[in-house]
């Protein structure tokens, strides 16, 4: 058994992390688990720990989450937070409190420990024009880390009338949007590799700032509507701690990004998101900021930057 995508939520970064003006910021409320995904063999069990945080960031130790798995015949969950791996396969469970707030841990269950557990997908780039094209490479590891080769990818495109991609991971572009391209190796599906077609975009890569760890792919582009949109692809993982927030900015200096930046949302759990900039500031161009940041706001620390290319 082997814990992925582990959330790092370390004491001395939440105590480097707290300012005097946190109080005046209202937080949202969210669900904080101790991962996002997690592998298991068949009979295996693991014991998920999950906290509801109400505003302020204050815990409500007494909150009736509830527990569902989307397939029980891959993983069973108990209203305590313990999965079961029954059958090889994937699926989701999903935590949540008082139909307000859902967070979801990926499972995927093997039958023997050499099996493939994952599925990742490299890119280039994350946007193309009509016609062009782009080749994405998948690979495949074991629950213990070690990459599985030569296995046959079967490649998938969410809508083929924006993109197709063929046998080998080759993605050709035919119209203006977003798609969502996926690899499977022997049964397990990497997590949606998404593509920006015809559109005017600009994508870089997270990288984390000391102990920090940021990672993940940021594309900012003009929509159909005009709109300037900020995504993070499904494998985006930050550190957390008390007031951390996106920003678009000329800089990676904390103080710098505080004063000059444009804060878009405070981000509170890992995985996809999107973010309309234009709802910020309308005015707002597509070349007028060369970073995205993660920032702890009440200290003025930077956790990660993208560059934007």
């Amino acid at each position: 058994m082997r814990y992925r995508e582990m959330y790092l939520l370390c004491l001395l970064s939440l105590a480097s992390c707290i300012g005097t003006d946190f109080i005046d910021d209202p937080k949202d409320a969210a669900i904080l688990t101790e991962v996002t995904s997690i592998s298991l063999k068949v009979g295996e069990t693991v014991q998920i720990e999950a906290t509801y945080y109400y505003n302020m960031w204050v815990a409500k130790e007494d909150a009736e989450l509830i527990w569902q798995s989307n397939d029980r015949s891959v993983a069973s969950v108990d209203q305590s937070g313990k999965v079961t791996a029954v059958g090889k396969g994937q699926t989701k469970i999903q935590i949540s409190y008082a139909n307000e707030e859902t967070v979801t841990v990926d499972v995927t269950v093997v039958e023997n420990t050499d099996d493939v557990a994952r599925v990742q997908i490299t890119a280039p780039g994350s946007s193309l024009m009509i016609n062009e094209t782009i080749q994405l490479t998948a690979r495949a590891f074991t629950m213990d880390d070690v990459e599985v080769t030569d296995k046959p990818v079967i490649w998938t495109s969410s809508n083929e009338t924006l993109a197709t991609v063929n046998s080998s991971g080759l993605v050709t572009a035919h119209a203006n949007g977003i798609v969502s391209i996926t690899a499977e190796i022997e049964d397990v599906k990497s997590p949606p590799f998404q593509l920006m077609i015809g559109t005017q975009a600009r994508s870089g890569v997270f990288e984390g700032s000391g102990s920090y760890k940021a990672v993940g792919t940021v594309t900012l582009f003009i929509d159909d509507n005009d709109q300037l949109i900020l995504t993070f692809s499904a494998d985006f993982e930050t550190s957390f701690a008390l007031g951390t927030f996106v920003y678009l900015a000329n800089s990676t200096s904390g103080t710098v990004v505080r004063s000059q930046g444009l804060e878009i949302a405070e981000v509170t759990t890992n995985g996809a998101k999107t973010y309309n900039v234009s709802l910020v500031n309308s005015s707002v161009g597509l070349n007028d900021y060369n970073y995205v940041i993660l920032l702890c706001k009440p200290a003025s620390i930077t956790f990660g930057s993208a560059a934007l290319n």
